[in-house]
């Protein structure tokens, strides 16, 4: 049994958790049962991509708490890797007082990044900001 919020239930501020996530494209690529996908979120919820995506059945890799406990423990013991594998890329957010609209990036840690290579090789030429050319010691 799975317990996940009314997906057509409003909050105080009248969105339906249905409609706080957007997908910007979905899937960009996909190797046996793994998947990398890129998502909008409309509201800044907590946990939200990580219930939204479970309740997809597409769970985040190396998530203990909504995520699947069996592949979590395999990615630690092939990969080393202990945590969930979800990266925000861009943020845009409006300035509390002055209303200017605000961009913060950030690139994938090394373990995330190396996940995503495996996954979607072709990454470097569709989305290169996503994926700065390798360098040497990578």
């Amino acid at each position: 049994m799975q317990v996940v919020p009314d997906p057509h239930r409003k909050n105080s501020s009248g969105i339906a958790p249905k409609d706080r996530l957007g997908s910007s494209g979905g899937t960009s690529s996909q190797v046996g049962r793994c998947a990398l996908s890129f998502e909008d979120t409309l509201a800044g919820r907590t946990h939200q991509i990580r219930v939204h995506l479970q309740d997809q059945h597409t769970p985040i890799y190396g998530d203990d708490v909504h995520g699947l406990g069996d592949w979590n423990k395999r990615l630690f013991k092939s990969h080393k890797i202990q945590r969930p594998l979800l990266h925000a890329f861009n943020l845009e957010i409006a300035h509390p007082v002055t209303g200017e609209q605000m961009v913060f990036q950030a690139p994938m840690a090394d373990d995330m990044m190396r996940m995503a290579r495996n996954i979607w090789p072709q990454g470097n030429d569709k989305r290169p900001d996503l994926f700065p050319i390798p360098t040497e010691t990578e």
